[in-house]
């Protein structure tokens, strides 16, 4: 597995489809980046995927 991978994610706000990159070397498991089409604030959660290539990723609105 590469240190850093991208992955897809659909906006809890507006639905549109995105990508973020995951750090997978960083104990960082979660952070925000605002959405790129509404702007709004998404916190993002990396998830153990086990034996699975690529992590999972959380995405829900900020506050929630």
């Amino acid at each position: 597995m590469r240190p850093v991978e991208f992955v897809a994610f659909a906006c809890p706000w507006c639905g549109e489809p995105g990508e973020t990159t995951v750090d997978m070397v960083s104990g960082d498991r979660e952070w925000i980046e605002d959405c790129g089409v509404c702007c709004a604030p998404i916190v993002f959660q990396r998830e153990d995927a086990g034996d699975e290539e690529l992590p999972r990723i959380g995405a829900r609105r900020e506050g929630e």
